[in-house]
């Protein structure tokens, strides 16, 4: 098959857990790495948005993460990577609902009010509540482990797994603390780190730091 082109930031989060799909649907891709702080002019006329990533397959063009690997589950069906049953990938569907409006929501609160501890306090331990609920609905509830699902890696690990590569920025800028009941969420961690498509796309923790306080900077 011809290869898929994606355009992609090694920064960004949202791209990563694209590259991690492709790699884990072993798809032939070309990548194009675009600088989003001094995005060039082709890019603008090829990301409608401005945003990585993009992918153009067979002669369209498809942005944002989540839609992407949506549309590459269903098209290419080599290694599937949600469930058969229509209740188990709808309760896929809502644990990635979760990530991207509770928890990231409450992870980028933590830039927003750099500098207020009064409501850092608050947002740390939002956060925490967060990832108890996640170990006690989901990895408690999970006797098959060691991922989101089960015993296979779903687009649910892949949602999330570049927040949680970034947990470590949060914990050197704001003090973030891993909860003490968050054991299997941390074997679940454990076994993505194992994945070569984490391994093939991750950063180290200092540039996670540097992009997340160049924001902070940005904000203030």
């Amino acid at each position: 098959m011809e290869s898929i082109k994606i355009y992609s930031s090694a920064r960004c989060p949202y791209a990563q857990r694209t590259r991690m799909l492709m790699i884990e649907k072993e798809l032939p891709f070309e990548l194009t790495e675009v600088d989003l702080r001094n995005k060039p002019d082709w890019f603008l006329k090829v990301s409608p948005y401005g945003k990585v990533p993009v992918i153009v397959d067979d002669g369209e063009t498809i942005y944002e993460s989540a839609i992407i690997n949506e549309y590459l589950e269903e098209k290419y069906r080599n290694i599937s990577m949600m469930p058969e049953e229509p209740i188990e990938r709808a309760r896929a569907r809502i644990w990635m609902d979760y990530c991207t409006n509770k928890y990231l929501v409450l992870s980028r609160q933590l830039l927003v009010d750099n500098g207020n501890e009064e409501l850092q306090i608050e947002n740390k331990r939002k956060i925490k509540d967060s990832l108890i609920y996640i170990e006690k609905e989901c990895f408690e509830k999970n006797d098959d482990g060691p991922f989101w699902l089960g015993r296979r890696i779903s687009l649910v690990d892949l949602h999330y797994a570049p927040f949680f590569e970034r947990f470590g920025a949060f914990k050197e800028l704001f003090g973030v603390e891993w909860p003490e009941e968050c054991v299997k969420i941390e074997n679940w961690w454990n076994a993505i780190q194992k994945r070569d498509s984490y391994k093939m796309t991750v950063l180290p923790t200092d540039a996670h730091v540097d992009l997340y306080r160049s924001l902070m900077r940005n904000i203030s």
